[in-house]
Order: structure tokens, then sequence, then C-alpha cells
């Protein structure tokens, strides 16, 4: 493996890459929905990154809008919000520049788990909304590293245990999400419309994250989130837990997968 030198580390989702409200510099999201530090903060902190900035926001759909409101905050709409911000445009051509860093670091975690859970039927809508954001980043992008990473499947959380039907919503979830990882994989890699066939000078990475998280909490209790309400709690309790509520992992799981994520950079 090779030092991956991060000059820019930025990073775009939903409620597993929300990191709160920052106290410096640019600040987006709501909330950070973990018990700890979350997954861009590991990777910053890992590759020292010059500059960090996160656009997630939790609750984020794939398209523009987000659960709890229409037409803001949504993935697409982060994306759109970052390209106003720093597209610069150059002899007719437009191209993103950072303050004269050259070489982003771009972690798009794709969304589209929150457009299942509030009755998106089927992974057409959402595969269209990925589809149109790589495409965004790709054609403005000159140079860098586009990591994108897939959907997760929240089928065990403790919430979709708890729901009514949760066998079916389950499976439906499942199947959606698997789906729409499918077509994740032809946009990043098709032979003649992928994104790293279109852009060659760029460095594109699409990682799995399912069978990351899985492992991480394979030794840990993912039938219950973690609740300090609880007599045998003790000092390290916290560590044997999967999730932080019903639906959000554990800070033990967000770094293991930073830990993979910093691997593949200095794999590339």
């Amino acid at each position: 493996p090779r030092e991956f030198r991060c000059q820019s580390l930025i990073v775009f989702g939903d409620s597993l890459s929300d990191d709160g409200v920052e106290a410096v510099g640019e600040s987006h999201g709501f909330t950070r929905n973990s018990n700890g530090k979350i997954w861009p903060e590991y990777v910053e902190k890992m590759l020292q990154c010059d500059e960090y900035i996160n656009y997630a926001y939790s609750g984020a759909k794939s398209g523009l809008d987000n659960f709890y409101f229409d037409g803001w905050s949504g993935i697409s709409w982060q994306l759109q919000r970052y390209l106003e911000n720093h597209l610069y445009i150059s002899g007719g051509s437009s191209s993103l520049t950072f303050l004269g860093i050259s070489e982003p670091l771009i972690i798009f975690q794709t969304g589209g788990v929150v457009d299942y859970f509030t009755g998106e039927k089927d992974a057409t809508t959402v595969v269209a909304n990925i589809e149109a954001s790589v495409e965004n980043i790709t054609k403005t992008m000159n140079s860098g590293t586009l990591f994108v990473l897939t959907l997760l499947d929240l089928g065990s959380a403790p919430g979709v245990r708890a729901a009514d039907e949760s066998a079916d919503l389950q499976q439906r979830l499942g199947e959606l999400v698997a789906e729409t990882n499918r077509h994740l994989a032809r946009i990043v890699f098709d032979s003649e419309r992928g994104a790293r066939q279109l852009y060659p000078k760029l460095r594109i990475r699409l990682l799995d994250i399912n069978p990351i998280v899985m492992e991480a909490m394979n030794s840990l209790n993912s039938s219950e989130p973690f609740t300090f309400h609880n007599v045998n709690i003790r000092p390290r309790s916290v560590y044997g837990y999967a999730y932080h509520d019903l639906w959000n992992p554990s800070t033990i799981v967000h770094y293991a997968l930073a830990e993979e994520i910093v691997k593949q950079l200095q794999d590339l």
C-alpha cells in the first residue's frame, strides 16, 4: 500500500454519513447518528486531509427531497449546491476547482434507502437519480478520485425487526437494495457507458459496504440498539452493540468501514 495524499475530502450522503454541525469551516448536516465518530470523520483523521467538507444530511433521499421535507438536502440537491459553489468556468469549459486543489477525493454515499423506507415501490427513480449524480460529478472533475459506496441493506436493523410485517419489509428492502446495487455496478463498470470507461483520467472505485458492515457486526449485539437504561450497563458495554439506535450503526462499525475505505484508497 502507498500513502494516499488527501488534499481535499468531500462527502455526499444521508444519515449514514451526516457528521452533525461542524464548529469550524463549512457546516452542513443535522446530527451525528451514532455514539461516537462516523466513517467520514475517521477517514479524514486516518488520511490527515488538508480540507474536509461533508455535505451529507440525515434523511436525504436520492433526489432533491428529504424524509422530512421536499426540495432540500436530498443527495442530488447536495451535489447541485456543491457544484454551484465550486464550479469554475475556464475557456468555455467548466471544471471543478477546490481553491487550487486539483486532486479531490470525493466519496459519494449513494442515497435510496430512505426512498424505499418511504414507499418507493421499485428502483427506477432511485437508479436514475444515482446515475445523474455520478454523471454530474464525473463530467466536472478534471482529475482526482471518486469513491462510490453502495446502498446499505438495513433489513436486519432493529427498526425493521420491530416493524409490523417485518419479514415482508425485510424482503422488500433487501430486493430493492440488491437491484439498485446491481445497477450501480453497471453505472460504474459498463464497458461502453460506465463512468470508468467514459472518464479514464479519473480514479473511480465502487465499494460494496454490506460485507464490511456485516463482518463488523458479526460478533456484536445486532438485535437491539444500545441504551443506557439498563441495570447491567458497564463503561465498555457500548462496544458490544452493532446499532446506535433502531437504524444507524454504532461508531465501532463506522470505524471498520473507514478502515476498509482507507485500505482501498492506499491500493489505488
